[in-house]
């Protein structure tokens, strides 16, 4: 029971803090993304991303050519689901911050983690009540888990003067509790960004 508590404690702190703060920035963009759980189990996310602090420098090459290239750190709330047939069926909300380095061509590459809410709900659970009858029953549990990414894609602003990204975004998902300790997700992440800011 207490650990439930604790970790339900954290992932509201995450919730809170996360929303707060976001308040406060400026929304870059949003995305939409087909969300492939262990690749070929499809699913949907959702994410908005706001800047917490942007710089720009500019690199000279060995031939004297120089060249400017951007960095920032990016907080991302999302939310998705995705969908394991005659498995599970998941839901979350997972608070993202990263790292995102992008060079004048507007190829960019970003490095970060995750942290927040999972819920499972596991189809065709059934019960024995007391009379020893079977019925269908509704199952399913709650977890706090944790993400870790790279991605890399392209601003089409720079080159096409179109106000669109695309990208691609492997990733590891860590759930807790479950046994023996927790369970781990491949997911991959393919998506278009719709960016804001000119």
């Amino acid at each position: 029971m207490w650990k439930k508590m604790r970790i339900l404690s954290i992932i509201i702190f995450i919730l809170i803090s996360t929303f707060c703060h976001a308040q406060t920035k400026k929304l870059e963009s949003f995305s939409v993304s087909y969300y492939g759980e262990m690749i070929t189990h499809p699913g949907l996310k959702i994410n908005v991303d706001y800047s917490l602090k942007e710089w720009g420098k500019t690199k000279v090459t060995n031939k004297g050519a120089s060249f400017h290239v951007t960095k920032g750190f990016f907080i991302s709330p999302s939310i998705g689901l995705f969908y394991h047939r005659r498995y599970q069926t998941g839901l979350f909300f997972l608070p993202e911050i990263k790292y995102k380095r992008q060079n004048p061509k507007g190829r960019f590459f970003e490095l970060g983690i995750g942290a927040g809410y999972l819920r499972r709900f596991i189809p065709n659970t059934f019960e024995v009540n007391g009379n020893s009858e079977v019925n269908s029953t509704h199952a399913g549990s709650n977890y706090f888990a944790t993400n870790y990414f790279f991605a890399f894609g392209r601003d089409l602003r720079i080159k096409e003067n179109l106000p669109i990204g695309y990208f691609i975004k492997p990733q590891l998902v860590y759930a807790i509790p479950n046994f023996p300790k927790g369970t781990a997700y491949f997911i991959l992440e393919v998506g278009i960004k719709y960016y804001l800011k000119k």
